[in-house]
């Protein structure tokens, strides 16, 4: 059970509610309550979630339809209004028993916890049997439900988990009310759940930036990143076409961008999903990277441009020297050859000037003697 906070504060594109919904699954928790006033955007997100992971949605306005939807016999988690935990340690806390979770008052008070002790302040997640609502009965309609089972545990002498004292300096928890705290709680989040590219690919790295900057301003991010895959493709085939009819530098630049868009919709697409179960699926990744090495080959077996069959070959040997950089633990010098939008921006560069066939076969060279001689990246 929650409360959604009076502002529609978000991290990571979602509501907070969304968040700690993703950590009540985490649980095992099969149905869902969610206090709100009114209906709204933050409402119907979170109910579509609930609803697709296969749990019960209940809305509710007050604490008194609670004793209807919550039995004795269950389990009930509570989550504080804007809370956001560390979903490991609340399953290996709460996984078998009630109780509730506590951080030092200290370090806690001034970020928003309530204090329950002299030394100790409430965490914000507290499990305990359903019968509490029950005690409920007693309270104003208008009455603060999350707070009230908060006392009705402490009186009956819940025991308390001990939340890591450094958690919120390292934002591993968090109580997010205002935007700027949701900013620093993202921040850290997001290097945790979707860590930015390396440097050493600077086309993925590029595309994960501009993706973030994305997410912050679309309300579907998961339709954007389709259509930013559908557009990388159609440049991608536009690219392979111009190339093949004798466009070379002006394909291989449509091919860049394509290749930048695929990769940008990709990573809006792990942004949008992260702290979800959904996770993209491998035929996507592997389709993506056959349209564009075939579109490649395409390009260098235009008949328009190329006499020689040999030109085709080297586009071929660069294809397996970049699918060799993807694996496993492939050398580091090797990593900027599985960076698509690099490589082809530098042979975009390469077929200005008009040596293509070349540049192919130097960079197929270069890249199968690092595979080859220098050692793997250890594990």
């Amino acid at each position: 059970m929650t409360e959604l906070p009076a502002t529609d504060v978000r991290v990571a594109g979602h509501p907070l509610a969304w968040h700690q919904l993703q950590a009540a699954l985490d649980l095992s928790c099969e149905r869902v309550i969610v206090l709100a006033n009114a209906p709204g955007p933050a409402l119907a997100i979170v109910q579509r979630e609930a609803e697709r992971r296969g749990a019960t949605f209940h809305a509710v306005a007050g604490h008194r339809p609670l004793s209807g939807l919550v039995s004795a016999a269950d389990t009930l988690v509570v989550f504080a209004p804007g809370v956001l935990p560390d979903r490991d340690w609340l399953v290996q806390a709460f996984g078998a028993r009630a109780g509730i979770a506590t951080l030092p008052a200290d370090s806690a008070i001034e970020q928003g916890f309530e204090r329950i002790d002299r030394e100790r302040a409430w965490a914000g997640v507290l499990a305990t049997r359903g019968d509490a609502v029950e005690a409920l009965a007693g309270l104003a309609p208008d009455a603060d439900p999350v707070g009230g089972l908060l006392r009705v545990s402490l009186q009956r002498a819940g025991g308390t988990l001990a939340v890591p004292d450094n958690w919120i300096d390292d934002g591993r928890w968090a109580m997010v009310t205002s935007e700027g705290a949701a900013q620093r709680y993202q921040d850290d989040w997001y290097a945790r759940h979707v860590p930015a590219p390396s440097l050493s690919r600077p086309g993925a790295a590029l595309a994960y930036k501009l993706a973030r900057r994305l997410l912050d301003r679309l309300g579907d991010a998961q339709r954007s990143s389709i259509m930013l895959a559908g557009s990388g493709s159609v440049m991608a085939v536009g690219g392979a076409l111009a190339g093949y009819l004798g466009w070379t530098a002006a394909g291989l630049g449509a091919l860049t961008i394509g290749s930048m868009l695929l990769s940008s919709g990709s990573a809006l697409a792990r942004l949008a999903g992260a702290g979800s179960p959904a996770v993209e699926r491998p035929w996507m990744s592997h389709t993506r990277g056959a349209l564009l090495d075939l579109s490649l080959v395409a390009i260098a077996s235009s008949p328009a441009a190329f006499e020689n069959w040999w030109t085709a070959f080297a586009a071929l040997m660069l294809v397996g020297a970049i699918r060799l950089s993807l694996e496993e633990g492939a050398p580091r010098l090797l990593r900027p050859m599985s960076d698509r939008p690099f490589v082809f921006l530098v042979l975009t560069m390469v077929a200005a000037v008009g040596v293509l066939p070349g540049g192919l076969a130097i960079l197929a060279l270069i890249a199968l003697a690092v595979r080859i001689f220098a050692p793997n990246q250890r594990s």
